[in-house]
């Protein structure tokens, strides 16, 4: 409920007609499927290799970096009209800069987040316009009631310029893993900067 409420305002194409391509058990489904949904858009599945005559160009589109050379190399049609939102993988600006010089219309968005954290917990948007980042494109700030922390290993923050893990604290966390308490107990840790029975997920 955290994430789609994130979604369905940050994401406005949501509202009309979103590209659902994914298996449904694979996480990045969560917002091409349940955002329309909740937010009284519509949702039209497909392949992302079907003929373009057979459907409408879709408003909303999800997909990973790998997904981009496919589209910058397809019929413009099968490419989203509004927003395109990237994750699953880490996003380069040159792989994403062939996408967008066919798209220059469209906002792009870097969703960072792992499973562990409901899909996304960090967004990095790009306007029409704006320019591309070269390499790594910044997974951008946290959403609300998300909090992101680079510690070191004492779990004390990281100074600027120097290496450090990325936690994630917020109300999307999971519980843990079913079934596997030691697992659950290395990855998910009291929070230091939180209230009492707080925990951050350490990626």
């Amino acid at each position: 409920a955290q994430y789609l409420d994130h979604a369905t305002h940050a994401y406005p194409s949501l509202r009309e007609r979103a590209l659902l391509h994914s298996p449904v058990s694979f996480d990045m489904a969560v917002t091409s499927l349940f955002g329309p949904l909740v937010s009284g858009g519509c949702v039209h599945v497909a392949e992302l290799e079907q003929p373009v005559q057979q459907r409408l160009q879709p408003p909303f589109l999800k997909a990973t970096p790998s997904h981009l050379p496919l589209l910058a190399g397809s019929d413009p049609e099968i490419s989203p009209a509004r927003e395109l939102v990237v994750g699953g993988e880490q996003l380069l600006g040159e792989v994403l800069d062939e996408w967008r010089t066919v798209h220059p219309n469209v906002a792009v968005v870097n969703e960072y987040g792992p499973t562990e954290a409901t899909v996304g917990c960090a967004v990095h948007r790009l306007e029409p316009g704006d320019p591309t980042p070269s390499g790594a494109v910044p997974i951008g700030r946290p959403t609300p009631n998300t909090q992101l922390y680079v510690l070191d290993t004492r779990l004390r923050p990281a100074p600027a310029g120097s290496t450090g893990e990325l936690y994630i604290g917020g109300d999307q966390l999971a519980r843990g893993y079913l079934g596997r308490p030691a697992l659950t107990a290395s990855r998910f840790v009291a929070n230091p900067f939180g209230a009492p029975g707080t925990r951050l997920y350490r990626t």
